[in-house]
């Protein structure tokens, strides 16, 4: 049962979007399932209006919410401070209590009572338009570590639910490294609804430890804290620079065959 002032904002939030704008891809179908060549138009259709949506919702926040979302920290941390309040009520609920798959599988579509599935990809566009603004090397990319890391791509092709073929940020010195705020904005908005939303969620947040529960809060400005403090190496561990290039990306790869086969 949605906690009492979750009521209230789930009202606020379906008046904000009956006129929201519909993410309207050519290929309305999960794009690990794509063809290439199908990707590449949805990711042509996301590079010509990735701008438009993005200032689309900074309107929009400004006008029904009273948030300004500027493209520096202060800006993340005023859109983590939204998204923990509103971005739980954005998915919805499937049979088994957890948020459907529509985010990814464009079904349903997202209108409706699914449309705030539009404003979560809209969380995504801000996201990655303030990293760039940040981190100017880095740009948008249709998945840019496919033939230098061909096992995670073999993987994640055959994966529901990892966006893999929706766009992502890349440019860093390592190129086997990316980011996916289209994937952070959806994680973020289900740890919401399931810690934020109902007495029972609300309930497992508080039994969590305090580290725990900082973590859940802020998870939206730690990834990007984080993405700004890998820049612009992104390797983070430092191991890029003891070894061949080619004997790098090998390693990076053989790390999904560990992953895929179940090994710590």
């Amino acid at each position: 049962m949605l906690l009492p002032h979750m009521w209230l904002r789930k009202f606020w939030l379906r008046r904000a979007m009956r006129d929201y704008p519909l993410y309207d891809p050519p290929h309305k179908v999960e794009e690990y399932l794509l063809s290439r060549e199908q990707a590449t138009e949805n990711f042509d259709y996301f590079m010509r209006v990735r701008l438009e949506r993005f200032a689309y919702f900074q309107n929009w926040l400004r006008r029904y919410f009273w948030v300004a979302i500027t493209s520096d920290e202060r800006g993340v941390k005023a859109l983590s401070r939204w998204g923990n309040r509103y971005a739980g009520l954005l998915l919805v609920i499937g049979p088994d209590g957890d948020p459907t798959d529509s985010y990814f599988t464009y079904d349903p579509p997202w209108t409706g009572e699914n449309a705030g599935n539009n404003v979560v990809f809209d969380m995504g566009i801000a996201l990655g338009e303030i990293i760039i603004a940040n981190c100017p090397k880095l740009h948008w990319a249709l998945e840019p570590t496919s033939a230098i890391l061909p096992r995670r791509s073999k993987m994640l092709k055959r994966s529901s639910g990892m966006s893999f073929q929706r766009p992502k940020l890349t440019g860093w010195d390592d190129p086997t490294w990316t980011s996916s705020s289209l994937h952070e904005a959806e994680a973020v908005a289900r740890q919401m609804m399931r810690y934020m939303t109902t007495f029972k969620g609300r309930s497992r947040f508080n039994r969590c430890h305090k580290a725990d529960r900082l973590l859940i809060r802020d998870q939206l400005l730690n990834g990007f804290k984080g993405t700004l403090r890998d820049y612009p190496a992104g390797d983070p561990y430092k191991l890029r620079g003891q070894m061949s290039a080619d004997d790098y990306a090998r390693l990076v790869d053989s790390e999904t065959d560990e992953e895929d086969n179940g090994d710590e």
